[in-house]
């Protein structure tokens, strides 16, 4: 298995070593490389890059939960790109993995050719206070007892069934958490990112001046369609697409989602 060492953590990675440029896929809170490989099918001309997060997927080592942060996360990526000898790559990611590419655009920007935020769960601050308290609650019912009685418990909560009410796809997507195996030993996450924000100045975002795809959805609680709109205000020429929402149709967000970031990254 691909595994690379940084900050005392072996990092799992995937790396497809294809034809072309490459193209660094980032999963969302909970989610894994399985993930943003099975969205982003192999594509030619593309060389798919994906890492599990520290505290994610087969990393299970996250080192102190301050970590747990869009700072941490992208000086993670970046050390993958060096282990790779990568010195310019696309960037995109998922929820927290487009958060986090953002973080890193900002702050590398000579690195980074061009931008994909599907999703983005974020805007220049926390997350809005009932979705840091849905994914809050899941670290609170993991304390003191066994995950599946703590899954009961999260589906008895008034968080969850007021997020479940407002889109089904939010509801399967927190009660998705509790199918990690180390979903209790790194649960600190649901806590720390909800908190943190990419950046906190939405003015710093007039300088990406790079080539960037906004993807938004409508019914979607956890991933407000508003956010992908003020983003797109804000980046200078960004393209945003409305993409189908997860709550309708899973299959067809793939589609829409990866015919809309293979066309991106195939522009000349």
């Amino acid at each position: 298995m691909p595994y690379f060492t940084y900050d005392h953590i072996r990092f799992y990675y995937e790396d497809d070593r294809g034809d072309g440029e490459p193209f660094i896929f980032l999963h969302g809170l909970g989610g894994d490389v399985n993930q943003t490989f099975g969205l982003m099918k192999q594509t030619h001309h593309i060389r798919r890059i994906s890492l599990d997060f520290r505290g994610h997927g087969k990393t299970v080592a996250f080192g102190h939960v301050d970590d747990f942060s869009f700072k941490q996360f992208a000086e993670d990526v970046m050390a993958l790109t060096k282990y790779l000898h990568i010195s310019q790559f696309s960037i995109g990611g998922i929820s927290t993995g487009a958060g986090v590419s953002l973080h890193l655009a900002l702050r590398y920007p000579d690195s980074v050719k061009k931008l994909i935020l599907l999703r983005p769960a974020w805007e220049d601050k926390p997350q809005e206070k009932l979705v840091r308290e849905a994914f809050a609650k899941i670290y609170d019912v993991l304390q003191d007892t066994d995950t599946l009685t703590a899954q009961n418990r999260y589906e008895n909560s008034e968080v969850y069934k007021t997020m479940s009410s407002l889109s089904s796809y939010a509801g399967e997507s927190l009660l998705g958490q509790f199918k990690y195996p180390y979903v209790k030993e790194t649960s600190m996450k649901f806590v720390k990112l909800p908190k943190d924000c990419p950046n906190d100045d939405r003015e710093a975002w007039k300088n990406l001046k790079l080539p960037t795809l906004i993807l938004a959805s409508q019914l979607d609680p956890i991933h407000p369609y508003a956010y992908g709109l003020l983003l797109s205000e804000y980046i200078p020429n960004a393209q945003f697409i409305e993409i189908t929402s997860k709550t309708l149709s899973n299959e067809q967000h793939n589609h829409d989602s990866y015919k809309a970031i293979e066309s991106f990254l195939n522009e000349r």
